[in-house]
């Protein structure tokens, strides 16, 4: 009887805790940021001087935000090895120069990136330091290819992929083409029933639980997801360019070849370079971060896709505290995958729903995972 009480005692409060005591965050779950930044900046409305809040995740969009001249960046993240993944990008910033940067980090070729860790590794903290001292495998490959969301991507590349189509379709599909083109080519060539067949399974709920996210993940999430992400994949592939798109780029190649994603352009080099000044790291959860930093009025949220993994009323809950620590104008950012997050009416004097500028930005969305974008300004 003891057993079956400890048995029920432990499922229950795995039912009642947050997502960082039900999840290991020990591990590098993404590699690079799947939310596109040339969206995520203009939604945020990023300004001069301003004070931003933001999810590091891998760090990319984080760094994104630096390059419009903020005076404060706190990036916030649960995960030690995501930290750890945004400081060695930092160091990488800081030490090297733009074509050494891109192949330290994995995006071209380099032999030598553990004798270039040699070089930074005094720049890291003690915890970041620690982990890529552990983990030399993943230096010398680059960092942009050591998540398991990437791994995920590459199972499907090497063992999935050629059972739907041949390498030469694939090229075909990333070519220029006109709207119309990439329509005629979806429906002509691409979207066989082998295609459809496989995504299903590929992308179920239960495959990409195990090997692309974590179960937990999908906690709050209802109805079938690959069927979901399936026409969100149709609609990139033919009313989106595919041919400069980073993020089906490294999917279907396993890098950013021919697109970098914003933070990696050479255009945004510099200012990135110039402001990592202004960016404090902070382990812990967003609310946690702004607990912290209690005197701080933020202009901004970017907050990834984080109300995916809490319940309606903790995101109500959350999202209340963070409009406490916003200034006035302040943009909220967060992206809906498959569980609907939308603010409730019994905030609406406090919170400013900016549904057309959203819709008008998800429209050009090129990581196209996302069922909706959300954009909400402080009153």
């Amino acid at each position: 009887m003891d057993g079956k009480r400890k048995e029920h005692n432990s499922l229950q409060w795995r039912r009642n805790a947050g997502i960082e005591e039900r999840t290991n965050f020990d591990i590098v779950r993404y590699a690079n940021c799947w939310e596109d930044a040339d969206i995520l900046l203009p939604a945020l409305a990023v300004k001069e001087g301003g004070i931003y809040l933001s999810v590091s995740s891998a760090g990319d969009n984080t760094l994104g935000i630096l390059s419009r001249k903020p005076s404060l960046v706190i990036a916030a993240d649960l995960s030690s090895a995501q930290l750890a993944c945004l400081e060695l990008r930092v160091a990488a910033f800081a030490e090297f120069p733009y074509e050494k940067m891109l192949r330290f980090l994995g995006v071209r070729e380099e032999p030598n990136r553990l004798g270039m860790y040699k070089v930074i590794y005094r720049a890291l903290s003690a915890d970041a330091r620690t982990f890529w001292d552990a983990h030399p495998d993943f230096v010398a490959r680059g960092v942009v290819h050591v998540g398991k969301f990437e791994e995920y991507f590459r199972i499907f590349r090497k063992w999935v992929m050629p059972l739907i189509h041949g390498r030469s379709t694939v090229l075909e599909l990333m070519r220029k083409k006109d709207a119309s083109a990439r329509i005629a080519f979806y429906e002509d060539r691409w979207n066989t029933w082998r295609w459809r067949a496989v995504f299903k399974v590929f992308f179920s709920r239960a495959l990409m639980g195990r090997l692309g996210r974590d179960p937990e993940l999908f906690r709050y999430v209802e109805g079938n997801v690959a069927k979901r992400i399936l026409s969100r994949v149709e609609y990139a592939l033919t009313a989106l360019s595919t041919h400069d798109n980073p993020y089906l780029e490294y999917i279907l190649t396993g890098n950013f070849e021919n697109s970098l994603p914003y933070y990696l352009q050479v255009a945004n080099f510099d200012a990135i370079r110039n402001n990592l000044k202004s960016l404090v790291l902070y382990k812990g959860t967003v609310i946690e971060a702004i607990r912290a930093n209690g005197g701080l009025k933020f202009d901004g949220f970017n907050l990834s896709d984080i109300f995916e993994y809490m319940s309606y009323d903790q995101y109500v809950s959350e999202l209340c505290e963070i409009l406490e620590s916003s200034q006035s104008g302040a943009r909220i950012v967060y992206w809906n995958m498959l569980a609907e997050r939308r603010p409730p009416v019994t905030i609406k004097d406090r919170l400013g729903s900016l549904e057309d500028i959203a819709d008008e930005l998800f429209r050009k969305d090129k990581a196209f995972f996302y069922k909706a974008l959300r954009v909400e300004e402080a009153i």
